[in-house]
């Protein structure tokens, strides 16, 4: 199966270079954030028995599962500009062994200050892969076809539930006392360790940019560099800025900084109480709740690459983001609305999740039209790190309402609230408004019946 549609390009060899890159580093990325987000995932399901295991509450819990954020925020714009200097392939090899072995090691601890104590220093090690790995995507494919390259790495979110959620309930049944270690401990242990020996494997494989790539044609490189200067060029002539500064003073990150904020809001909101939602709600045991984890966590791939293809195909970003916001503020809403009921209140936070990988895949296609260079590199980095921001409130503020109330309605409406807000800060973003034509998209939009970037085809 081809990744990208013959006709989605200009020419036979447009095609093949563009096919042959994506197969080339899209699945390393995409492995890479299904393990990142993994510690997300398993930090959810491991509290099932960690919380009374060391003591943990709920608002204990929600403050130690948001503290990685701040570790993760405060070096995570260094770390992309030290990307941008040294590349790619060095830096997120760095990232991923080092946050594999510190992911291992939150097995060891035994009070919540020791599970406090790592998660900040595994969210310093973490820092940098997101937005160094969105950056990366720059280097080799022009913005027409980013908003689905994009979405084949934010799969990972979905991947690390459908994967991450059974693997979690059935290593927590059946592996609890193995060699001493409770279920909860050989979760980190064995889902944290692969991401180190992944970045073994992406410091070997992967290659800076399409002029190192030993795997392209001299013809295919050609045709490669030559598309993303010609972009280059046209930002150029629009007057993008290309410097540090540039990308604390252009309005149209900032008004990202808050979309992007307010999504992972929702993200984390439902990512961190998932579990612990449908074992209280539905009266599960551990291996089942990982099962319902994982099937829940379906639709929205399907919906991310159906979005990102339709959002390509037509360039249009504006509504297809806010289209998504907007479905998270429902699904939201039914799940709070229906908190005691299993069905009602998971559909509403399936429709949610589905809402939140539409706006995260339309919105990162944008900051790289919007700023270049080493503004591009703070670009996506200070959007990331404002937004993960997120991750610390969100969890905190949510087990705060639950412990108070003795309910998740509270919760689910006010992160509903924040859902609303991003739809208005992409509604407000200046260069999305209706008649503005996005920079360095300098190619025509396609015509009806052509094909979208990376949609299946035959051969």
């Amino acid at each position: 199966m081809n990744l990208i549609g013959r006709a989605s390009v200009t020419d036979e060899a447009r095609w093949r270079a563009y096919n042959l890159i994506a197969w080339k580093i899209l699945p390393l990325l995409l492995v890479g954030y299904t393990m990142a987000s993994l510690d997300r995932v398993n930090v959810a399901f491991a509290k099932l028995q960690m919380g009374e295991a060391i003591g943990l509450t709920a608002a204990m819990y929600g403050f130690g599962a948001g503290i990685f954020f701040i570790g993760y925020c405060l070096v995570e714009i260094p770390s992309n500009m030290i990307l941008h200097r040294v590349g790619a392939r060095l830096w997120l090899a760095r990232i991923m062994i080092v946050w594999g072995i510190l992911s291992a090691a939150t097995a060891l601890v035994q009070t919540p200050i020791h599970f406090y104590g790592v998660r900040f220093i595994l969210g310093v090690a973490e820092a940098g892969f997101y937005p160094g790995a969105l950056l990366f995507m720059t280097y080799w494919f022009p913005q027409h076809l980013r908003a689905q390259a994009i979405s084949v790495m934010v799969l990972g979110s979905s991947f690390a539930s459908i994967i991450g959620s059974p693997l979690s309930g059935t290593i927590m049944s059946f592996m609890d006392g193995w060699l001493g270690l409770a279920g909860w401990q050989w979760v980190f242990v064995i889902e944290g360790l692969p991401a180190s020996i992944l970045g073994v494997i992406v410091f070997i494989v992967l290659r800076n940019g399409p002029a190192e790539a030993g795997w392209l044609s001299p013809e295919q490189k050609a045709l490669v560099i030559a598309d993303l200067a010609a972009e280059k060029q046209t930002q150029t002539d629009a007057g993008i800025g290309h410097r540090f500064a540039d990308a604390f003073r252009n309005p149209n990150i900032w008004c990202i900084v808050l979309a992007n904020f307010c999504n992972l809001s929702t993200l984390y909101g439902i990512q961190f109480w998932l579990p612990t939602i449908i074992q209280k709600v539905g009266g599960t045991t551990v291996f089942n709740t990982g099962l319902i984890a994982a099937g829940l966590a379906v639709i929205p791939c399907v919906v991310l690459i159906v979005n990102a293809r339709h959002s390509d195909k037509t360039r249009e970003r504006r509504w297809h983001a806010t289209c998504g916001f907007l479905a998270s503020a429902v699904g939201l809403c039914i799940a709070g609305t229906f908190s005691g009921n299993a069905y009602l209140a998971l559909s509403g936070l399936v429709l949610a999740h589905c809402g939140f990988v539409v706006a995260s895949a339309t919105i990162f296609s944008l900051p790289g039209t919007f700023v270049m260079g080493a503004a591009a590199a703070a670009g996506f980095a200070l959007i990331t790190t404002l937004g993960n921001f997120a991750g610390y409130s969100t969890p905190f503020l949510f087990g705060v309402l639950s412990d108070a109330t003795g309910s998740f309605s509270s919760g689910f409406y006010g992160m509903g609230a924040i859902s609303l807000v991003g739809a208005v800060a992409i509604l407000s973003t200046p260069a999305l408004r209706p008649g503005k034509r996005i920079a360095g998209d300098p190619t025509p939009r396609p015509q009806q019946g052509d094909a979208a970037p990376f949609a299946p085809a035959e051969g």
